[in-house]
């Protein structure tokens, strides 16, 4: 990735910016760290789905954003992370549909809002295994 992508992502925090890939290559999602917690935001295909779900290991959060009655993934969802003092640790204004973050061990509730409605989910992370969560909406009533 170009440094100036790297930089603006990393200042402004919006999360990845991507690079395209040859024809055939596997997608390239970089890591974009805000403050000094690393991320991966993005999936939006299934190839960089699958590039991104391909890294889980490096991650000890695993966020899923989807809607609908078929669990259609969704994207655009503002997020913040705290930690159990309650103090923001993340804040990513557009991320899904899936969102992979590096926590160290320890409590915090992470707040995802999807067409006006906000879910909570508190989540503690043990450092040894990583932790999914899906955010599920139902669809935006017409």
């Amino acid at each position: 990735m170009k440094m100036r992508n790297w930089f603006i992502a990393s200042v402004i925090g919006t999360g990845i910016v991507a690079t395209p890939a040859a024809a055939g290559a596997q997608k390239a999602v970089p890591v974009v760290t805000v403050t000094t917690i690393p991320y991966l935001n993005g999936g939006i295909g299934d190839d960089e789905a699958e590039t991104i779900r391909s890294k889980a290991n490096d991650f000890s959060l695993h966020l899923t954003f989807a809607e609908g009655p078929n669990d259609a993934l969704t994207a655009n969802i503002p997020v913040v992370i705290t930690d159990a003092r309650g103090d923001p640790v993340l804040a990513v204004s557009d991320a899904g549909p899936l969102l992979y973050v590096m926590l160290p061990k320890g409590r915090y509730t992470v707040t995802a809002q999807a067409h006006d409605v906000g879910e909570t989910e508190h989540v503690t992370l043990d450092g040894k295994q990583g932790k999914d969560v899906v955010f599920h909406w139902s669809s935006p009533s017409m």
